[in-house]
């Protein structure tokens, strides 16, 4: 079962997203900011696949990337950025980013880039 975690700031649209991806069982877990997705990170079993809002206050989506890319098991995770921002297809290069998915987005593409990027499950 893929896992991915889910980082957004919008209430609405992350529980929204999680409750998607667990119907279609998909393991998913909210963080309301980057910060927060920062310590979920640092638990154990925390997904390592991360759906990225780029827009957000306090640390925004660049923000996060930043500190990932800083950290030593950066290389551990696949970050999809999500953005109404047509422009942010220049971010689709940077470290750790396998993906940009333009906003608004059917679920269908988003699973399709799921199926795509999910990183190999861990042993039990």
């Amino acid at each position: 079962m893929a896992e991915v975690l889910v980082v957004d700031d919008d209430t609405d649209i992350r529980e929204s997203l999680v409750e998607a991806l667990e119907a279609e069982h998909v393991r998913a877990v909210g963080a309301p900011s980057g910060r927060e997705a920062l310590r979920l990170l640092d638990q154990p079993g925390a997904p390592r696949l991360l759906l990225l809002d780029l827009r957000m206050l306090g640390m925004d989506g660049l923000g996060f990337l930043d500190a990932l890319a800083a950290r030593p098991d950066r290389n551990a995770y696949r970050v999809i950025l999500m953005s109404a921002d047509r422009a942010v297809r220049q971010l689709e290069h940077s470290p750790g980013v396998v993906a940009v998915l333009p906003k608004p987005f059917e679920l269908t593409e988003l699973l399709a880039l799921i199926a795509r990027h999910a990183p190999p499950e861990r042993d039990a």
